[in-house]
Parts: C-alpha cells; structure tokens; sequence
C-alpha cells in the first residue's frame, strides 16, 4: 500500500470510522441510496455475496434484512470498521465472514461470488479502474454487481446537499423546528471530521457513459 493509502487507513480508523454511523450513515438519502443498491439485486437462497470496502456494515444489514439465507463476506481496509460491522451482523444473529483486504487486490478466485457490492468505495481508491476489474474477475459467469461511482458533484457540494435533504425529511415528518435545529447542528459538527474527505484532490470523477 502507498504512503498515500496508509495515510488515508489511519485517518479511518482514528477519525471517520468512530463517527460515520453518528453521521453520513443517518442522512435519509444515503440511507436510501444503500437500499435502493441492494433491491437492485436479485438475492437467492445461497447467494454467496461480497461486499468490498463493507466499512462499518450497514449494506450487510439492507442484504439480511431482504435475504437472511445469504453468505455474505465483507473486505474492507479498515480493522475498526470491520469490528463494527461484525457486531451489527451478530445483533441479527448472523455471522458474516470479515477480511482486511485491498479492494485494489481481492484474495479471491476467480468466479467465487454470486453477487458483489461496492457502495461509496470509488471514492477513496487509487485506482477505480483496478478495483472495477478485480470486481469483475471474481464474480461468476452470470453474476450480478453494482457499484457505484463519484459524480463530478461529489465532494463539499455533496455533503450540503445530503444535509440539505436531511433537514428537509425531518421537517416534512412533523418534527418540531427547534429540534430539526438542534439536530442539524449536532451533524455539521460530527461533520467537520470529513473535511479531509471532502477537500482532497480528486483524481477522477466519472460520468453516465464511464
């Protein structure tokens, strides 16, 4: 891994990983992103199914919540995201098999998975173009996969944005102003820890037809 990459693991496990549930994770429209993602898989009894850059598992749990009789493995990068999301599966009392391991290189034969997921994982990578490859190679003839990709609109933008259609959920849901107030302030405080994040140099971003 580069020094670059090593950097970024640190900044997981030390800052992004002990806040992103208390974060981005609870915007209606990331929440609905990661649904919509796994509906859009066709999930059989049996499906062996990878998750890669799995974090702190939140897509492990959209999968258990439509199929509960799937086998699901998660990589990540991150040691800390991944014993979060191995506590998580346990709550529903479902192992998962957890992996540290570069999406850039999947320990992996080929064909071995049904089904691949890959949500908010291009942002990070060095090479999204690799990644997508090594998605590819390991998933069975026949398979399905989504992944998806960062937009030209990514970055600070996208965290006003998300913000935005937090706020706008919340008041359309009755919720009295001054706590919607309260709640969005506690989020942009929460926030500040993924500036980092957001105000890195980007090395690509992609379009519909990429």
């Amino acid at each position: 891994m580069s020094f670059a990459g090593k950097l970024l693991e640190t900044y997981f496990d030390l800052v992004y990983n002990p806040v992103y549930d208390f974060a981005a994770a609870r915007f209606p429209r990331y929440r609905e992103l990661h649904a919509t993602c796994v509906a859009s898989l066709e999930l059989k009894d049996n499906d062996r199914v990878l998750c890669v850059g799995l974090g702190t598992g939140n897509e492990a749990l959209h999968i258990l919540q439509r199929n509960r009789d799937v086998n699901i493995v998660g990589v990540d990068f991150s040691k800390t995201a991944l014993r979060k999301a191995r506590k998580k599966a346990l709550k529903w009392g479902k192992e998962i098999e957890l992996l540290v391991m570069d999406a850039h290189q999947l320990q992996f034969p080929a064909e071995s998975f049904d089904k691949v997921l890959c949500l908010h994982v291009m942002d990070f990578v060095e090479d999204g173009r690799e990644v997508t490859s090594e998605i590819v190679r390991v998933l069975k003839q026949g398979g399905e996969f989504v992944v998806t990709y960062p937009s030209a609109r990514e970055g600070l933008g996208l965290g006003c944005n998300l913000l935005r259609d937090s706020v706008s959920s919340e008041l359309g849901s009755g919720k009295r102003s001054v706590r919607v107030l309260l709640g969005f302030l506690a989020q942009m405080m929460v926030g500040l820890v993924y500036l980092p994040l957001l105000l890195r140099p980007k090395r690509k971003s992609y379009s519909r037809d990429e």
